[in-house]
């Protein structure tokens, strides 16, 4: 989305006397026909059909013209406005260009030729016609307007404002120029005085749909929601087919968690104009951040296909190909980006992201370098590199990171929040606990205020998932299962030794690890909209008949099997599936359930200090996050003592790096394979891995994590309280 109105830039390519077009609205030539009426006849004809949109026509005679007066340098003009508005940027500028030859002291012939090589992108030979123009005629307000727009396009954004405010200084009722005078003044982050210029433009021309639309960004980043969103719908009132707008207002409603709405919105705008690339990206965002990657995988696809050159719509399609495991077609896509514009800070940070989950940690982290260096305010990407390597004293990232902190105005504001991850980090690398809990303490809250959570609904959902799935229901189950026992469900809390424990299994030649999917909760889900009358999870579960069970299942393991069509099993690591483990069982009786655990202070402590791409709302604060890990503590001894045995086997993260060799020859024969070797060098796998242990699962084990803790001390106790965690603090490092 930019804010930045692409419409307030007044077309200057207007011959003089002449109106803008009404749009690109071409008509049959007909057959060639000699003017036989006067030229001022002629020019005026021309004039008429231009302003009414009538470009072929106004083409054909304005041709004439020229032919019958070709050294007529208003004639040249009036062709070049015609060229400009079908879309001929050559044409046209070669025709200012000749009528500049014509009459080199005409100010408006000028101003048209710096407009119309602003819009092909040539802006030093833009910003030369339009000094030319100031030149000629310094009370030109429209040439002193255009100027402003080329310095605003270059990001000289002190000289546009300038530029704007002679403009209304010569003529101080000129709406575009206070537009965008308040764009640029916007730029600068003078917010209150680009309002104040807003409304002014609004005071002069009450209808001006760019005005609210820049205005509603303005009141977006004041928290003033509701004046935004009237401001947005003010401007698309005004102009129903300003796609921008409907773009604008989709933005705010996705931030304000109507995602819905937002895409009825996009729909509408849609259907004003189907290929229209930005709106198609817009909806690819939003469908990719609700988990539809089938509609945000197509939306992309349609993007591509309607601009093959546009770098962001690569981009979006690699960050969709990512997240569904498809990483060679995600890193070409991302590649494409980066060769359509090199220099394309979000393609260079997810080309960062992809290349780490593929184990090409070294590449990934000189993208993210790469990022820093295009966007040294990228703080997201601090993070990512702290998870590649171990910070030094001496680390450039680790001073840069403390110099942008010590610098700042007020390092408690949310913009700050990646980087107190990041530097949380680097001092618990370093041993300096303190500062390092200060910051994670800092993070946490800052991403905490921004997090919904009932504390109390989440709690009534772990009851009301043991009520439902009682002895009975499952000693007497609605459906029969489909006995494949392809599928193994990995589960448990974030941070307890899961993505070991996949990469274990997954080194395993006849089982596949398929990585954290959704695809089970999306079944349901979809189950719910072809049958509106079922209720949510858990209660669908004795709602649903033997049909309904079996598209659910069959469909899920259609999925499974897509993976890897010769495995023997498949691995679903989408931890939170502990919810489900009662109607998975009934689903697939054969499955198997690993649960894995580790120390609860270990695993709620590395939670805490973990920025989660997913919310997580209950991990950033200790009380919270202690209650709720009981709950599901409480949940998983429930399974453990209504499943049979055999179903579900914990493993424990400390006896893994204790005893790898016994864990994993139990893992496997609990799964029903034969014992391979290649299970103990699972840090050799070239798996694509996307959890937060990516690094960590391309090493041998290691046991620096048991009881880290412990280094933290009384900080924790809020935690080991919520916990009920007995223990004796020791004596701290820090």
């Amino acid at each position: 989305m930019s804010d930045a109105n692409r419409s307030q830039r007044r077309r200057a390519a207007n011959a003089p006397g002449s109106q803008p077009g009404a749009g690109n609205r071409a008509q049959p030539n007909g057959p060639e026909k000699r003017v036989t009426i006067p030229i001022e006849k002629a020019m005026e004809r021309a004039h008429k059909l231009y302003s009414a949109g009538q470009l072929a026509p106004a083409a054909q005679v304005c041709s004439q013209l020229v032919a019958q007066r070709p050294r007529m340098a208003e004639a040249h003009n009036l062709m070049a406005t015609i060229q400009h508005a079908q879309g001929n940027s050559a044409a046209a500028v070669k025709s200012m260009q000749r009528a500049i030859h014509l009459n080199g002291n005409n100010a408006q012939f000028y101003t048209n030729l710096g407009e119309m090589e602003r819009q092909r992108g040539k802006l030093p030979e833009a910003l030369v016609a339009l000094r030319r123009a100031t030149s000629l005629d310094p009370k030109s307000s429209h040439a002193h307007n255009n100027l402003g727009i080329v310095h605003y396009d270059r990001r000289n954004f002190r000289e546009a404002v300038k530029c704007y405010e002679q403009a209304i200084a010569i003529n101080e009722r000129f709406p575009e120029a206070h537009n965008n005078l308040g764009n640029a003044l916007r730029a600068l982050g003078k917010n209150e005085e680009a309002l104040e210029q807003y409304q002014q433009a609004l005071l002069i021309r009450a209808n001006y749909p760019q005005a609210y639309n820049n205005m509603a960004a303005i009141l977006r980043t004041q928290d003033q929601v509701v004046e935004a969103e009237h401001a947005y719908r003010r401007a698309i009132t005004l102009k129903p087919s300003y796609l921008e707008a409907y773009n604008n207002l989709a933005s705010l409603l996705v931030e304000h968690d109507r995602s819905d709405e937002a895409l009825r919105m996009l729909g509408d705008a849609l259907e004003i104009n189907a290929t229209h690339v930005p709106t198609l990206l817009q909806v690819a965002r939003i469908q990719l951040t609700k988990g539809s990657y089938t509609q945000a995988e197509h939306a992309c696809g349609l993007a591509v296909k309607e601009d093959p050159n546009s770098a962001e719509a690569h981009a979006l399609l690699g960050e969709v190909l990512h997240e569904t495991d498809h990483f060679v077609e995600a890193l070409a896509s991302l590649e494409t980006a980066l060769i359509l514009r090199p220099r394309f800070i979000e393609a260079h940070n997810h080309y960062g992201v992809c290349l780490k989950s593929v184990g090409r940690l070294e590449e990934a982290r000189e993208q993210f370098l790469k990022t820093l260096e295009l966007n040294p305010r990228a703080y997201g990407c601090y993070a990512n590199l702290g998870d590649l390597q171990k910070f030094t004293p001496d680390n450039p990232q680790f001073l840069a990171m403390e110099k942008i902190m010590a610098e700042a105005s007020d390092p408690t504001r949310e913009g700050y929040m990646p980087l107190h991850f990041g530097l949380g980090k680097a001092y618990e690398d370093l041993g300096e606990y303190d500062k390092a809990f200060s910051h994670f303490q800092t993070g946490t809250s800052l991403k905490r205020a921004k997090l919904e959570y009932n504390e109390e609904e989440a709690f009534a959902f772990f009851d009301s998932i043991r009520d439902t799935f009682n002895a009975d229901f499952l000693a007497n189950p609605p459906f029969e299962g489909n006995l494949s026992p392809l599928p193994i469900f990995i589960i448990g809390m974030p941070r307890s030794g899961s993505t070991l424990v996949e990469q274990v299994l997954s080194s395993h030649p006849e089982i596949f690890g398929a990585g954290e999917i959704k695809e089970f909760s999306r079944r349901l889900t979809g189950l719910r909209s072809r049958f509106p009358s079922l209720p949510k999870y858990p209660q669908i579960a004795t709602k649903m008949n033997k049909e309904q069970y079996k598209i659910v299942a069959d469909g899920y393991l259609a999925t499974l099997e897509s993976y890897a069509p010769t495995a023997s099993r498949v691995t679903d690591k989408l931890l939170t599936n502990y919810y489900f483990v009662g109607i998975l069982h009934v689903m697939f009786p054969n499955a198997k359930f690993v649960h894995c655990k580790r120390n609860p202070v270990d695993t709620c402590l590395s939670a805490y200090t973990k920025l989660f791409k997913d919310d997580m709302p209950h991990s950033y604060e200790f009380g919270e996050l202690g209650r709720y890990y009981k709950k599901y503590e409480e949940l998983m001894a429930y399974w453990d003592e209504v499943l049979s045995p055999g179903v579900m086997q914990t493993v424990v993260y400390e006896d893994v790096v204790n005893d790898l060799e016994t864990s994993a020859h139990e893992l496997v024969d609990f799964i029903g394979l034969p014992w391979d070797p290649a299970c103990l060098s699972f840090h050799e796998s070239a798996r694509p891995v996307k959890t937060a242990s990516v690094v960590q699962v391309r090493q041998p084990v290691y046991k620096t994590s048991v009881e880290k803790w412990r280094h933290y001390g009384s900080r924790l106790q809020p935690l080991l309280d919520a916990l009920g965690y007995e223990a004796k603090v020791e004596a701290e490092s820090a």
